[in-house]
């Protein structure tokens, strides 16, 4: 676990003095602990930025040293602008470097599976995992591996190797990173237009087709239908005889 040092100096409580402080390149900023009454202080930007840029990042150690003292003290949170990034306040926990302390760690993907070769697409569900360890045992990252993983295949947190000393706890079995098959385009078949099919509701006959439609002179010799009229000029039928 890397660790390095940084400089403080205490400050007057007050927003009036932390805008003064900032306009400084400080960083106004408090630490806290379990055997620590608050401390409300400050800290140059340029080293603080410096002191994170290591590969551990936000869980770097730092050897505060303000008042000719030295505590070891971890970032445990922070404010930065929203536009320039940069950090406008912060805050610092005093560790015990023979207690466990839960922290977050950034989750390594390694390899490429044969799956995503296949055509798969690799589904991260997690990029970082909580853990509990010592201070000095902080991992840089956690590494998972899917070289092996193949389509509908994944890696649960049951499955990974944390470091010696690393603890995970969790209720749950949750999913690190899977493969899934590929999303099929569905195929719109056109359908046909209204009309076009025969016999359709809404299609008009062709002339003629329609035997004993409305208004059209039945064959010859064929008897009308009940309640026709005659057609204009026909014989009126002769009365049966008694």
């Amino acid at each position: 676990m890397e660790r390095t040092s940084l400089e403080a100096v205490k400050r007057e409580k007050g927003k009036g003095g932390a805008a003064s402080l900032r306009r400084k390149s400080m960083v106004p900023g408090i630490l806290y602990g379990k055997k620590f009454e608050p401390v409300t202080l400050a800290v140059d930007e340029k080293m603080l930025e410096e002191a994170v840029k290591t590969t551990a990042g936000m869980n770097v150690l730092l050897d505060l040293k303000l008042e000719g003292k030295d505590t070891v003290v971890r970032i445990r949170d922070y404010q930065a602008d929203p536009i320039k990034r940069n950090f406008t306040h912060i805050d610092f926990q005093a560790i015990d470097l023979t207690q466990k302390m839960v922290v977050e760690i950034p989750i390594h993907i390694d390899g490429k599976s044969k799956g995503v070769k296949e055509g798969g697409v690799l589904v991260i569900d997690r990029r970082t995992l909580q853990v509990k360890c010592l201070p000095n045992a902080i991992p840089q990252n956690i590494v998972v591996d899917i070289t092996e993983l193949d389509v509908g295949d994944n890696i649960h947190v049951n499955d990974l190797k944390l470091p010696e000393g690393v603890e995970c706890h969790h209720d749950v079995n949750f999913s690190i990173v899977s493969v899934v098959a590929p999303m099929k385009e569905e195929v719109v078949v056109p359908t046909a237009e209204a009309g076009a099919v025969a016999g359709a509701e809404g299609a008009a006959p062709a002339a003629g087709a329609v035997a004993g439609a409305a208004g059209a002179a039945p064959a010859a010799g064929a008897a009308p239908a009940a309640g026709a009229a005659p057609a204009a000029g026909a014989a009126k039928a002769a009365p049966a005889k008694k």
